[in-house]
């Protein structure tokens, strides 16, 4: 299966000329007071700083696309991850919306959870498109996502319903992704356990059908992920208190 960021050529072309339909509808800025970080510095995969360069263009890094780590946390009921940003902002530079996606394998199949945000609250465009079963949603987990590229073209494009959930934390530089471990056991077919490989994120400049990537976790971002965490380690989380004993009457 293609790793490679998939680039929908044909729509891609009216795509990335679309201006916004619809004005400013907010910062993604979250106050995530109840959320518990990482550990400062603490991460399962790390990216080098500076290195976020759109290479169809002559642009130096964009801070918002500069990924410098990524941190695992399994719940009883969920994959969190935590993608520490260099400076998040509502959107990229050199587009309206920005695209983070996390790839790993499980049970034969490669996951890729993938979230955007606009800074001009465009994603209703993108929403439009994922209507032609053609691109994916402003959230959508897929599940053997085939390349584009492919001859003939696939007619199964791997886009699932799923409880996905992503949190854009400009206050402090956070991307967060949610993903229920019932939908993973659910299109894996097993229970979600051990050292999961395949492992990836990627910044994307998002220009509603088309993902260009800007940073990857791997040299040279790369897009054949090699990165690797295991299932409830939660390495960089604290861990949970025991439960206090009742004393004896």
């Amino acid at each position: 299966m293609s790793r490679k960021i998939s680039v929908l050529a044909a729509a891609g072309v009216l795509a990335a000329g679309l201006t916004p339909l619809v004005a400013s509808a907010g910062a993604a800025s979250v106050g995530a007071s109840a959320t518990v970080y990482p550990k400062a510095g603490c991460f399962d995969l790390r990216d080098d700083s500076g290195d976020a360069i759109y290479p169809q263009a002559p642009a130096s890094n964009d801070p918002d696309m500069d990924i410098l780590g990524v941190a695992f946390q399994t719940t009883k009921t969920d994959l969190k991850v935590f993608i520490k940003v260099n400076k998040l902002a509502d959107g990229p530079v050199l587009a309206d919306g920005h695209r983070y996606a996390i790839y790993f394998d499980y049970g034969d199949h490669q996951f890729a959870a993938s979230g955007s945000h606009y800074a001009h609250g465009s994603g209703a465009i993108r929403d439009g498109l994922a209507a032609s079963g053609w691109a994916g949603k402003t959230t959508q987990l897929g599940v053997d996502v085939p390349s584009v590229t492919a001859v003939p073209p696939p007619t199964a494009r791997g886009y699932v319903t799923s409880n996905l959930s992503f949190t854009w934390d400009t206050t402090n530089s956070w991307v967060i992704a949610d993903l229920p471990l019932s939908d993973i056991k659910k299109y894996a077919g097993k229970t979600f356990a051990g050292r999961i490989t395949g492992v990836g994120v990627v910044s994307q400049l998002d220009r509603y059908a088309v993902g260009s990537v800007d940073d990857t976790t791997e040299p040279g971002n790369g897009t054949a992920y090699s990165g690797t965490f295991v299932v409830g380690a939660n390495k960089c989380f604290p861990a949970p208190k025991p439960p206090v004993k009742k004393k004896k009457k």
